[in-house]
């Protein structure tokens, strides 16, 4: 544009014309030029088009030539025609030829008033806006001064909307007259971060640039358009966004109504009817063919084919041909809003059922009810919402299953009210076990089928069963064992097999219940017809019987590996007994299978959009991995595993109790006590216990706490009440909760050396019994340590040993440790030495940060030099500070990642200052950098290299919430 204005004002004449679609910025540039006219010398005359003028001749002259009367009056002062006659005033001379005519305006002898503009020899810059809506007799007179400009001062500029242009033989040719020509292409996403870093600019604000998926958002919404995204920038500043993740998610919900107001009458101007066209395609959205769109407005197939290929043109929609689409989806928002409610329910309903009468699929009909806020009292809708809902959950979508049904339960009656009910209450298992039981409960009055009915009961139950209130789930399956009984169906022997399982999971056996449950753990052959459902039940509740009284470890590990074999059928299927199988073999020293089968299993649960099964999954892998030593992949799941139950308005979970057992152990062995005291009082676990099975390995790791705090009566208290609670159900295995051993420990230094001895046998007892090796390893350590001279030595050799073929690293570094001080007690040094840095490196791998440093001070006096634990770098952070850092890299604040933690903004600062410290960087600017520049490992593809460190920072987990 420089260059051409340069060109003009040198006495080259030029045009230039400026083409794009509605709001991408053709105006705005034109301004521009027009702002550097002045600096070529050129004299400024501008005009405008508008649609409403194109009927007023020389609409666009006049507008030209208003501007135009200095230069002519100075110019023309004394000018006489042919016969010394004084010439006309040149208002009367703006009748133009066409294009290139070989003769001259009418009027003998009058020279053509733009003619003259270029006789003054005045430099000259004419601008136009708007070009496609200038009258024919003012584009006729364009065109003679187009064919006239080589050699003269002259600029002109103009602009013209492309898909507006109307079929005008004048227009064309003016159009094509224009040496120049631009097209306007779309903002990139780079135009698009610079435009929002200027628009939410905070003076001094560490984290300014724009949030990469908020660019991503904006430029996807707006299709690139400047005049959409300064509209959406507009409506977010209206509600207080800002350029960050959080309004990344939000951006498809925001409606600029101003462009609806701005654009539709504009495009209704250049083809009448487009504002309908627009509207419908808008309702219809992803089932907007162009006869759907002719069928819901009633028009004409091929003129409705008309405007739609016109607004493709124009760059309002898409796919003339196929499925029609919005080009930039904010204008689908904006258009949506601004159709009044009635219409809009009007339409939708019109919409859905035109979709169902052309045998669309289910889901898109549905998608149309769920739109209508109208009862509509149609036969078919009950069918096709609850079809559509079967359809999104198979592909992982249950908020939206849930969405469709509790529209159905707006249209319909009777038994297919009961199928709605069944329906809805079995997906809520996977988010809200309490809306669950209410809607089984309303299924279970209206359903009229005895295997329906059993089938209600068993998710009854199961969702009873998650929010921890066993008792009520017995008695629904005990009243469903006496219905079916009566009625002599078979079901009864599938509620009764649950009922046990369940029983025995709730640590709930007493001589009454083994003698009901006799023989209903006998596992079905295939042959015998039981469904996979009932499989699964028989031969759970087998191998979790074998492993409560520590018998048959073997048998115990076949029939969890056959439980894990059966098909899961549905969302809800077995949901509060589908980790039975994995809690045996993690007693059973599986843990390797077992890590395997909760990774499937969260997959699972990712797959079918299911955040019950998902906190189900973090919680059980949470205690695998805490057996095998990974402190900080346990603090992870567990954290995870907490999310829903600190905002669930369920309270506490089956698995709460089990989830902060798993936080607070993983905290001790990082020396965090302070944190793990906050992490029981968050949860209002730091008086009484609640009774359940999960409960007891909090008692357990709580009493550990305790006695770590300083208080070793209470943490006995805790140790021994554990046993209680286990003895009581029969929960004899030490696999299950070492608390005879820990208990035994806590008693020998309180001086009780005989009562410490007595637990310390019965554990290594009944660890032998079952066979599996890190209970074994536990009980031999505590004999070691409270046996006297070479017994002592002898019982801690032999746990290395057991522990050496487990794979139970924590244990096998504590007790090497142990043995490393007992010999350097006995002047063994360099067997001592040999012991503890083995015992250190261990620990370390583990995340263990206690033990050590236990083992590098015991090196020490032992005469070592141990070699310095990391300092700096990423490798220096523990579990604790490495999570601080990655949530302040994700723009968590202080006080929202103290909520998380179960800490307090002082301990956050604490923790961020050592990460700083440790990473020399300089607050959290300097921390994001720093991730941003970690070397990439494997097939990372796009990912931050902070997702990369920490694999819940990602979208699955692609948001704050998720982190």
């Amino acid at each position: 544009m420089h260059d051409i204005l340069k060109a003009a004002g040198d006495g080259r004449g030029q045009s230039i014309l400026i083409e794009g679609t509605a709001g991408m910025g053709r105006t705005r540039l034109l301004r521009h030029a027009m702002d550097q006219a002045g600096e070529h010398g050129l004299h400024l005359l501008s005009a405008r088009a508008r649609a409403s003028e194109q009927d007023v001749e020389y609409s666009i002259a006049q507008q030209l030539m208003a501007g135009a009367r200095t230069v002519l009056d100075g110019a023309g002062a004394g000018h006489e025609g042919p016969g010394g006659q004084a010439s006309a005033p040149w208002e009367a001379h703006l009748n133009c030829p066409a294009p290139y005519a070989p003769h001259a305006a009418p009027g003998s002898g009058a020279v053509h008033p733009l003619a003259r503009l270029l006789s003054t020899g005045t430099p000259l810059m004419l601008a136009i806006d708007d070009l496609q809506w200038a009258d024919t007799a003012s584009l006729r007179c364009l065109g003679y001064l187009m064919a006239r400009l080589e050699n003269t001062p002259v600029a002109l500029v103009a602009t013209v909307a492309l898909g507006e242009t109307p079929g005008d033989a004048v227009l064309a040719e003016v159009l094509s007259s224009f040496r120049h020509r631009v097209l306007l292409r779309d903002l990139t996403t780079e135009d698009t971060a610079r435009i929002a870093a200027d628009t939410f600019a905070v003076p001094d604000a560490a984290d300014a640039a724009p949030d990469p998926r908020f660019v991503a958002a904006c430029r996807t919404a707006t299709g690139g358009s400047p005049y959409l995204l300064e509209a959406l920038f507009r409506v977010m500043r209206l509600h207080g966004l800002r350029p960050d993740a959080d309004a990344a998610r939000r951006i498809g919900e925001l409606a600029p109504v101003e462009v609806a107001d701005t654009l539709l009458p504009r495009y209704d101007r250049a083809y009448p009817g487009a504002a309908a066209v627009l509207q419908a395609a808008a309702v219809l959205d992803g089932s907007a063919t162009t006869p759907m769109i002719a069928r819901l407005l009633g028009l004409d197939a091929l003129g409705a084919a008309d405007i739609v290929d016109a607004l493709v043109r124009a760059g309002a929609l898409t796919g003339a041909d196929t499925v029609v689409g919005f080009a930039r989806p904010v204008l689908r928002t904006a258009v949506l809003a601004r159709i009044p409610p009635s219409r809009r329910d009007a339409l939708h309903a019109r919409a859905a059922q035109l979709l169902h009468e052309s045998g669309a699929p289910a889901e898109r009909v549905a998608t149309q009810l769920l739109r209508v806020r109208s009862t509509l009292g149609l036969h078919w809708t009950c069918s096709v919402l609850c079809t559509a809902a079967g359809e999104v959950i198979q592909r992982g979508e249950p908020d939206r299953a849930r969405a469709y049904l509790h529209r159905g339960l707006e249209e319909c009656e009777g038994l297919c009210r009961a199928k709605l009910l069944r329906a809805l209450g079995q997906i809520e298992l996977a988010a809200d076990p309490a809306a669950a039981v209410e809607h089984l409960r309303r299924a279970l009055a209206l359903q009229p089928d005895a295997d329906g009915r059993a089938d209600i009961r068993l998710c009854i139950a199961h969702a009873l069963q998650l929010l921890g209130r066993p008792e009520e789930a017995e008695r629904v399956l005990l009243e469903g064992v006496a219905e079916a009984r009566s009625a002599e169906e078979s079901s009864a022997a599938v509620l009764r097999a649950e009922r046990c399982l369940l029983r025995e999971l709730n640590h709930a056996v007493d001589a009454a219940v083994e003698a009901d449950c006799a023989g209903v753990g006998d596992p079905l052959p295939l042959e015998a017809g039981a469904t996979p459902g009932e499989r699964h039940t028989r031969l759970s509740l087998a191998a979790l019987r074998s492993s409560r009284r520590g018998e048959e470890r073997d048998r115990a590990v076949h029939q969890a590996r056959q439980a894990l074999q059966e098909e899961h059928t549905s969302l809800d299927w077995r949901i509060a007994t589908r980790t039975v199988p994995l809690q045996v073999l993690a007693r059973a020293d599986e843990l390797d299978l077992a890590l395997s089968e909760c990774q499937a299993l969260l997959d699972r649960a990712r797959a079918e959009g299911s955040r019950t099964l998902l906190t189900i999954a973090h919680s059980m892998r949470a205690e695998v991995r805490y057996r095998t030593g990974d402190i900080p992949g346990c603090l992870e799941d567990a954290r995870s595993a907490l999310e829903p139950a600190g905002t669930s308005p369920s309270g506490h979970w089956s698995r709460t109790g089990q989830a902060v057992a798993a936080v607070v152990a993983s905290l001790l062995e990082t020396g965090e006590l302070r944190e793990a005291n906050r992490a029981l009082s968050d949860f209002a676990l730091d008086g009484d216990v609640p009774e359940g099975a999960g409960f007891a390995a909090l008692l357990f790791h709580r009493g550990r706490l305790r006695v770590a705090c300083g208080h070793p009566q209470a943490g006995l208290a805790d140790l021994l009440e554990c046993g209680r609670r286990l003895a009581a159900a029969g929960q004899l295995n030490p696999a299950v909760l070492s608390w005879r051993s820990e208990a035994a420990l806590v008693h020998a230094a309180l001086g009780e050396r005989d009562t410490a001895l007595v637990l310390v046998d019965e554990e290594l007892a009944r660890a032998r019994q079952w066979g599996g090796r890190r209970a074994t390893g536990r009980a031999l350590r505590a004999a070691g340590l409270l046996a006297k001279g070479l017994g002592g030595e002898e019982a801690l050799r032999e746990a290395v040993g057991v522990l050496e073929e487990s794979s139970a690293r924590l244990d096998l570094a504590r007790v090497l440790t142990d043995l490393g001080i007992l010999m350097r007690k006995s002047s063994r040094l360099g067997e001592a030495r040999e012991h503890l840095r083995r015992a250190q490196s261990l620990a370390e791998q583990c995340g263990a940060a206690v033990l050590a440093q236990t083992a590098r001070q015991e090196l020490l006096v032992a005469g070592a030099r141990p070699r310095r634990p990391t300092e700096v770098g990423i490798d220096a952070l523990t579990p604790t500070e490495r999570r601080v850092a990655l949530m302040a890299v994700a723009k968590f604040t202080n006080r929202e990642i103290a909520g998380k933690l179960f800490v307090t903004q002082r301990t956050v600062e604490l923790h961020l200052s050592r990460v700083y410290r440790k990473l020399a960087v300089t607050g959290r600017s300097g921390l994001a950098e720093y991730f941003a520049e970690l070397p990439e490992s494997g097939s990372a593809g796009s990912e931050h290299p902070a997702e990369r460190a920490w694999p819940d920072v990602r979208d699955g987990a692609r948001d704050r919430a998720a982190v």
